[in-house]
């Protein structure tokens, strides 16, 4: 199909402003013309469906940086996770794929699923035999014996045993290599406040993985795996909680590191919804002792504020986070990061798409990249929430959903 789509404004990525009065030209699935309104010579050609929307923006479609696709997002996750098979757990994750979709995801990475879930699930999209988001994946992530996530990671202790993990994930095909570099809280009897790399091992897959061609994401919550992390030279720092090593102490901020973060060119995903979500729908378990949610908003807007390039991750699977639930990222980075909403919209687009080494061609409203849209009821960049009510998804051209009613 053929398409002219005019809103009222599309998001100029590369201006990082909003633009008027112009129409967007689609053919065979790619950006092929931006012109003023009714000025295109194919504006009154019958092969074009118009789709008008004289109040709503048009965005590049979401980029989801951080997913786990075979993990419901239910209080019962770690469960569930634990005890079904990898079956069950394969049907869960095709299911959700189309939940991310409709909820304006058309481009997603995928940080750590169970034995060969997420090739399966890559493929399928591929070939056009499930609906989803054009996927990316890290495949299983490495993690220590009994280390964070080790119920569907590659347990590797040794920089040996780390690289040669590394060489396996690529053989298996992967797209990232992501690393457990610190305990996290889904795991239980993991350290979130610990390294669980040296920085010897952590620099070995680093180096391994680029040898290959290959970007590593690395889980860190402790700020000692933060500064390991950053002088190893990850490409993507995962969370960045700059938990403190002291039991009684919650965070160690050290904006030097976050100043080597943002002049080595690190993108870092902050997974900055999940709290809120918590708070949202009830936590099953207890949250962090004398957690300071307010105090943890502070420390990301002086790290945006260095320079830091944001990308957005919702962290999906873990409790809480359900798949359709894209829209509170750039929200939260608005209302309680405190950032502009041009801003917030930029990370779920342009910069996510620079992190994954994908601009040419995904993250922005240009003529000869992929026409992956969405259309807000409202004006986005006004109100941030009018991106919980997307009037069109589109992904390479094919129409999910249009005047609200879901395609797929």
């Amino acid at each position: 199909m053929k398409y002219i789509i005019q809103p009222d404004s599309f998001l100029d990525c590369d201006q990082q402003v909003m633009q008027s009065g112009q129409e967007i030209v689609i053919e065979e699935g790619i950006i092929t013309a931006i012109e003023a309104k009714g000025s295109t010579h194919v504006s009154k050609n019958s092969d074009f469906e118009v789709i008008s929307h004289p109040k709503g923006s048009l965005l590049p479609g979401f980029i989801e940086m951080h997913s786990h696709m075979h993990i419901s997002g239910n209080h019962e996750n770690y469960e569930e996770l634990t005890t079904e098979d990898d079956d069950t757990l394969l049907i869960r994750a095709v299911s959700v794929m189309r939940d991310a979709l409709l909820s304006g995801v058309t481009t997603m990475r995928d940080l750590g699923a169970k034995n060969n879930i997420s090739l399966a699930v890559r493929k399928a999209i591929q070939q056009k035999i499930i609906p989803g988001p054009q996927l990316l994946i890290a495949g299983s992530p490495i993690t220590t014996t009994g280390g964070h996530c080790n119920m569907f990671g590659i347990e590797a202790d040794t920089q040996e045993e780390a690289v040669l993990a590394v060489r396996s994930q690529f053989k298996a095909g992967v797209d990232w290599i992501k690393i457990m570099a610190t305990g996290g809280n889904f795991t239980p009897g993991t350290n979130p406040k610990q390294p669980q790399y040296d920085l010897a091992i952590l620099s070995a897959v680093v180096n391994d993985a680029h040898r290959l061609g290959l970007k590593v994401a690395a889980h860190c919550h402790a700020t000692d795996g933060v500064e390991i992390a950053a002088i190893a030279g990850v490409d993507n720092i995962i969370h960045c909680s700059w938990n403190s090593a002291d039991p009684l102490e919650l965070y160690n901020y050290k904006p030097e590191i976050a100043d080597m973060i943002s002049e080595k060119g690190i993108y870092v995903d902050p997974t900055l919804a999940l709290n809120y979500l918590n708070q949202l729908r009830g936590r099953k378990k207890p949250a962090a002792p004398n957690a300071d949610p307010a105090l943890r908003m502070e420390i990301l807007h002086d790290m945006w504020k260095r320079g830091i390039q944001f990308v957005t991750g919702m962290d999906s699977g873990m409790t809480n986070a359900y798949f359709g639930d894209f829209a509170y990222i750039p929200q939260v980075m608005v209302e309680q990061m405190g950032i502009p909403p041009i801003d917030a919209l930029l990370s779920s687009s342009k910069i996510s798409a620079e992190c994954l080494g994908m601009y040419d061609s995904i993250g922005s409203i240009q003529v000869g990249k992929k026409a992956n849209l969405i259309l807000t009821e409202t004006n986005a960049s006004e109100d941030i929430q009018a991106l919980h009510d997307v009037n069109m998804i589109m992904k390479e051209g094919i129409l999910i959903k249009n005047n609200g009613i879901n395609l797929i």
